[in-house]
C-alpha cells in the first residue's frame, strides 16, 4: 500500500518514535518545545491522546477531519482522540511548543468536571484565541513546567508537572464555559449514549452506514438512538453516519492511490455505482470530479502557502538591506 494513502495510528507510548528531541515525558504527560521536529508532512494520522499546540510566532495551517484550520499568534490547536490530522504547514518563522495527554490521564483528572461537555465544544472549534490577560498567564504556567522539567533532581517532579498541567487544562475547561450549562439528570443520560455513540463512530476505521448496528452494540433501539442524537447536537445518527463517512470519503480521494472502484470496495459500498450515487448525493459531483477537485484544493493551498513563505522571506531581505 502506497505512502500516502496510510493513516498511521500514533498511540502515547508511541511519541518517542516518531520525536526525536522531546523535552519531557513520562507515562502520561509528552511535552516538546520544537513543534518542528515532529514530521507533520509523513501523511495523514491519528493518535489515542488529547493534543495542545501553542503557537507563539509565526502561523501553521492543518486539516482536521477534512476542515482546514490556520493558526497564529495567540493561539491554541486543541486535537482529541481520534482526530483525523493531515496537511500541515508550518510557516518559516513559526515557534511553538505541544503538549501530549493520555486519554487516562484526562479521565482520571477530570472525571468529576463536566469535561465531555466542554470537550465538545473543542471538537466543534478546535482552534482557540487567547486574550491578553490570558496570556501571560499561560506563559507562567509554561515557565514554571520548563523549570520543573529541566530540574531532574526535584523531589516528587512527576507529580508537580502533572498537577501543573491539570492547573492548565483546568484553565482551559473555564474558557469553555461559556458553552456549556447546567443539564438535569435525563440530559446527562442522553448525553452519555450520544457520546458513546461518537466514540463508537469515530473508532471504526470502515465505518458501517446503518444504524442499526450502532444501536445493537449500544444496546438500545434504532429510533432511539436517533431521537437522542437530534436532541443532543441536533443531527440524527444518521447524519453523523454520513459527516464521519464524507470525511474517510475526501481523504481516501483526495490522498491515497487507490481507484475509484477500490476505494468504494475499501469503504464497503454495495457497487461502484452506488458509490457514485454516495458521492453526488453528497458532494454533488462523481467520485473523479471530487478527486480532481480536492486535490486541487491540496495544489492551491500548498502554492498559497509557498507564495507567503516566499513574500516574507522577500520582505525581511529588504529590510535587511
Amino acid at each position: 500500500m502506497d505512502k500516502k494513502e496510510d493513516i498511521k495510528q500514533v498511540s502515547f507510548d508511541q511519541i518517542e518514535d516518531h520525536i526525536q528531541d522531546v523535552d519531557y515525558m513520562d507515562g502520561n504527560i509528552a511535552f516538546h518545545s520544537d513543534i518542528r521536529e515532529i514530521p507533520l508532512k509523513d501523511g495523514a494520522f491519528k493518535t489515542d491522546m488529547y493534543t495542545i499546540a501553542v503557537c507563539i510566532t509565526g502561523k501553521l495551517q492543518v486539516e482536521i477531519n477534512t476542515v482546514p484550520y490556520t493558526i497564529q499568534q495567540n493561539h491554541l490547536l486543541i486535537c482529541l482522540p481520534n482526530d483525523l490530522v493531515c496537511n500541515c504547514m508550518l510557516s518559516p518563522d513559526f515557534e511553538g511548543g505541544v503538549l501530549h495527554m493520555s486519554q487516562k490521564m484526562v479521565m482520571e483528572s477530570f472525571s468529576d468536571s463536566n469535561l465531555w461537555d466542554r470537550a465538545f465544544h473543542f471538537a466543534k472549534n478546535p482552534v482557540i484565541f487567547i486574550n491578553e490577560e490570558n496570556i501571560r498567564l499561560f506563559q507562567l504556567y509554561g515557565e514554571i513546567i520548563q523549570t520543573k522539567i529541566r530540574n531532574k533532581q526535584t523531589l516528587f517532579r512527576k507529580e508537580i508537572i502533572l498537577s501543573l498541567v491539570r492547573a492548565v487544562m483546568y484553565e482551559l475547561l473555564a474558557s469553555a464555559d461559556n458553552y456549556t450549562s447546567d443539564q438535569s439528570e435525563s440530559t446527562k443520560q442522553r448525553d452519555v449514549l450520544f457520546k458513546q455513540f461518537i466514540k463508537l463512530l469515530s473508532g471504526c476505521k470502515v465505518k458501517p452506514r446503518y444504524i442499526s448496528w450502532y444501536a445493537d452494540q449500544l444496546c438500545v433501539t434504532p429510533k432511539y438512538l436517533s431521537t437522542v442524537c437530534k436532541q443532543v447536537s441536533g443531527k440524527t445518527a444518521f447524519d453523523w453516519i454520513n459527516e464521519y463517512m464524507l470525511i474517510d470519503i475526501r481523504h481516501l480521494l483526495k490522498n491515497s492511490t487507490k481507484s475509484i472502484k477500490e476505494v468504494a470496495d475499501y469503504l464497503d459500498f454495495p457497487s461502484i455505482s452506488f458509490f457514485g450515487k454516495y458521492c453526488r448525493q453528497h458532494f454533488g459531483m462523481s467520485p473523479t470530479e471530487c478527486r480532481k477537485q480536492f486535490r486541487q484544493e491540496n495544489a492551491t493551498n500548498y502554492e498559497s502557502s509557498s507564495s507567503e513563505s516566499k513574500s516574507k522571506s522577500k520582505s525581511k531581505s529588504s529590510a535587511a538591506s
